[in-house]
């Protein structure tokens, strides 16, 4: 007789074996054919360029490099303008704190844009904003939260109480250490030989470098009012520093100077084989360069100025005619949005302009960059406009390229 435990033994045989029958293997992976693997090998990367790489040359490179480097530290003078004028004969105390003429150049992200907006203050016949009037017991909608970082909201988020740890001002940072970064590679770059700029450059680098670097400290310093933590006494060491290298600034940054104009007044730049485009914008460019060279002179004469700032006016509305019938055209493309901006600049500069240039340091650094804009302009037109005729020149020998004739039957031999 069958016992139990043997019934169910085989029970449990006859339900892996069904299992196992109901149970369809996957069918094995199909090996990519070698043709289709060969030809991804082939295929180009989509991420590799395709657009041939501008080459511009070396004196054209360095020269870009070189003017970045003295027209953009010029800054370096109008932050000393300011920083003196700010404190006179004092030094920094809490009833002089410096400036370095930033305020008005502060841009969105700025610690002074982040500072609450003041409310409109009612006049006499001003109009009353308009409100929508709330039905009978409806409650009035809430307040928006002030956002985190606001003087309204604290550093911790708490309502009310004001943020004590402002945040960095950028806009301190960009226009010094960025124009005298400039510096350090124009200094870098050994061809072609300028050997009166390289010499000054040698000098002029290391010194740009390091008085940027403390303005900026200085700027952000008092901008974040840590003079409040230890009693100006880094204040005062920053200030010893500045003075000494102020005084020294402007027989570095003539030597340069003078080098620089020296250097462009015998390699005048050759249009003979520039298009129309380019030829404008260099025209300009030299136009503008000419207006700059006055201002950074120690006696300038306003007349001549003026007479200069209409030339480039001229000079620039040619670029602009240009670039109205050539929409395509780089030079005008990239270069008129600087032109405009740059002559803007200068306008409003120009009521503050004496003999010894424009007297307020904050609408002296917007002239600044503004030329430096123009060189950086310059720069990315000449780029853009040599990978423009490799592409046109690539383009037409693919056009015209025949295939290659079958070679004559060799003659049959008697």
């Amino acid at each position: 007789m069958i016992s139990v435990r043997s019934l169910c033994s085989i029970a449990l045989v006859l339900v892996a074996s069904g299992v196992a029958g109901c149970k369809e293997d996957p069918p094995p992976p199909q090996p990519e054919p070698a043709s289709s693997a060969a030809a991804n090998k082939g295929k180009a990367n989509l991420r590799t360029p395709v657009s041939p790489i501008a080459k511009v040359d070396p004196q054209s490179m360095k020269e870009y490099r070189v003017d970045a480097c003295y027209f953009g530290t010029l800054s370096l003078k109008q932050a000393r303008d300011a920083y003196l004028a700010s404190l006179g004969k004092d030094e920094p105390s809490e009833k002089k704190i410096p400036s370095f003429g930033l305020e008005d150049q502060a841009k969105p992200g700025d610690a002074k844009s982040l500072l609450p907006a003041k409310p409109p203050t009612p006049t006499t016949g001003a109009a009353a904003p308009k409100t929508t009037a709330l039905p009978p017991g409806a409650a009035a909608p809430k307040a928006a939260a002030a956002p985190l970082g606001s003087a309204a909201a604290g550093a911790k988020g708490a309502p009310g109480k004001p943020d004590e740890r402002r945040p960095i001002n950028i806009g301190a940072r960009a226009p010094y250490e960025r124009n005298a970064r400039a510096c350090t590679v124009a200094l870098s770059l050994k061809e072609p030989a300028m050997p009166d700029v390289d010499a000054a450059l040698s000098e002029y680098a290391p010194f740009a470098s390091e008085l940027a670097k403390n303005i900026a400290t200085a700027a952000n310093y008092y901008q974040r009012e840590e003079y409040k933590k230890d009693s100006f006494a880094k204040g005062k060491e920053l200030h010893a520093k500045l003075l000494a290298d102020f005084e020294k600034l402007d027989a570095h940054s003539d030597k340069l100077g003078l080098a620089v104009s020296a250097w462009h007044a015998s390699h005048l730049p050759d249009l003979s084989k520039a298009d129309e485009g380019q030829k404008a914008a260099i025209t300009a460019l030299e136009d503008a360069r000419a207006l700059m060279v006055m201002l950074a002179s120690k006696n300038v004469d306003p007349a001549a100025v003026k007479t200069a700032l209409q030339k480039l006016e001229t000079s620039a509305a040619a670029l602009k005619t240009h670039g109205s019938t050539n929409q395509t055209d780089p030079w005008s493309k990239i270069m008129v949005p600087a032109f405009d901006n740059f002559l803007r600049d200068m306008k409003a500069a120009e009521p503050k302009l004496t003999d010894k240039g424009i007297s307020s340091p904050s609408l002296y650094l917007p002239v600044v960059t503004g030329f430096v804009s123009l060189i950086e302009g310059k720069h990315r037109a000449l780029s853009r406009s040599l990978m423009a005729k490799a592409q046109a020149e690539k383009a037409q020998a693919a056009g015209t390229a025949q295939p290659a004739a079958p070679a004559a039957p060799a003659p049959e031999k008697e």
